[in-house]
């Protein structure tokens, strides 16, 4: 039932969902990705992979290497 509770309470983004308590305040709109809340599974790898490129593509060196970690550990989970 816990888990069943924690997963009505996520909110879904473009590319996982926001694991953020549903009583904390977020005044953050773009930066999901670097959050401590920020959950991804591997139906999304697609999208990260796309949004790693483009940030590859237009020289956004930092927003690369968010998206390589996490792509990164969704390889790690996965093995």
């Amino acid at each position: 039932m816990r888990k069943l509770r924690a997963e009505m309470h996520r909110r879904m983004l473009g590319n996982g969902c926001c694991a953020r308590p549903v009583e904390m305040d977020c005044h953050f709109e773009s930066i999901c990705e670097s959050c401590n809340f920020f959950v991804t599974t591997t139906e999304f790898k697609p999208t990260l992979r796309r949004q790693r490129d483009d940030a590859a593509d237009k020289g956004q060196i930092g927003r690369q290497k968010i998206f390589d970690g996490l792509l990164d550990r969704l390889d790690e989970q996965a093995s």
